[in-house]
């Protein structure tokens, strides 16, 4: 049995190193349960991240009205006692009725399993197996249910690092706004949601006039930190479904849905008033932006067009005065 149970654990960690989504891991996780120890069904419940409840992203066997009626949270019931006393837990149909109605998600059941999911000495979860007939678990059997538990902790673990990782790599590390790339996939789908009905949107680059002049006398470290706080300003201005991107070394974009060219010019008056009043870094430096503005035209899909539009307006604005503000529709 403890052979068995071995070759079994390595074949579903086969693919943990290289395997980026945890869903196909946990599934192989599930499969081995169902094939070795004839598990009836199984969830992996997680707390939700906004509330004190459980969802279940991972099941098998599990009729998915019963998922979706699945209401719990955690508290000093069973539940409460994995998260926060019991790693490991075993609930039986001849144990403590309210242990094994707090564990029911659908069928009658023999035995419950359940042990906790989490990383990094926290726990986010738990894992639930269901046996209709009676199993006897030994120290083998225990150790083999920890250590899948245990791999499907360790895939969500490498999932979440992913997933942080991934929304870094969307932040220009020296203004903490949008990169260029992230910001233009972001507009491709926003200009892609508009197709079934026109919607204003406006599209604003803003340029740096003061930047050669900053970097030359303070260096790059200051010309990142005025960007960084003249962004954070920026943002103040804007409304929260606006998005906001670095174009090049000394500019933003911008697009803003809902909004006409005109709104947008207004907007971006206000931003430069306030700005004049404003100094930044140590050395007390100001900031000044040129701007050109222009906006979706009805039935457009040609991204290339529309930012070039904008470009055009901005190219205007800066051979005629710091803080000019163009429009090209």
């Amino acid at each position: 049995m403890q052979e068995k149970l071995l070759i079994a654990l390595c074949h579903t960690l086969r693919g943990y190193l290289t395997e980026p989504n945890a869903t196909r891991q946990i599934q192989q996780t599930f499969r081995t349960l169902e094939n070795q120890l004839h598990a009836t069904y199984a969830f992996i419940a997680l707390q939700n991240r906004k509330t004190s409840y459980l969802d279940i992203p991972h099941s098998f066997g599990v009729q998915r009205s019963a998922l979706q009626a699945f209401h719990k949270r955690i508290g000093s019931n069973t539940i409460g006692r994995i998260f926060f006393k019991d790693a490991f837990n075993i609930i039986r149909k001849s144990d403590d009725s309210d242990d094994y109605i707090e564990m029911k998600i659908e069928k009658d059941y023999h035995t419950c399993v359940a042990i906790h999911i989490g990383w990094e000495g926290r726990t986010f979860g738990f894992m639930a197996i269901y046996f209709e007939h009676p199993v006897e678990i030994d120290l083998t059997l225990k150790n083999f249910f920890m250590a899948m538990a245990g791999a499907c902790s360790a895939a969500l673990e490498k999932e979440e690092l992913l997933r942080l990782i991934s929304e870094l790599r969307q932040f220009d590390v020296d203004t903490g706004i949008y990169t260029h790339q992230f910001f233009i996939s972001k507009l491709e789908k926003e200009i892609h949601s508009l197709h079934s009905g026109h919607k204003d949107l406006a599209l604003v680059i803003l340029d740096l006039d003061n930047y050669k002049q900053i970097i030359n006398l303070h260096g790059i470290d200051a010309v990142h930190e005025v960007l960084r706080l003249a962004a954070e300003e920026l943002k103040r201005h804007i409304k929260g479904c606006d998005v906001l991107g670095a174009l090049g070394i000394d500019e933003f974009i911008l697009y803003m849905p809902d909004t006409t060219a005109a709104e947008a010019e207004k907007i971006i008056i206000r931003y430069n008033e306030r700005l004049k009043k404003l100094t930044f870094t140590g050395s007390d430096l100001s900031a000044a932006f040129s701007c050109g503005i222009t906006q979706l035209r009805e039935n457009e899909d040609d991204l290339d067009a529309l930012i070039h539009r904008a470009q055009m307006a901005l190219y205007t604005a800066r051979k005629t005065a710091d803080r000019t503000i163009s429009v090209e529709l």
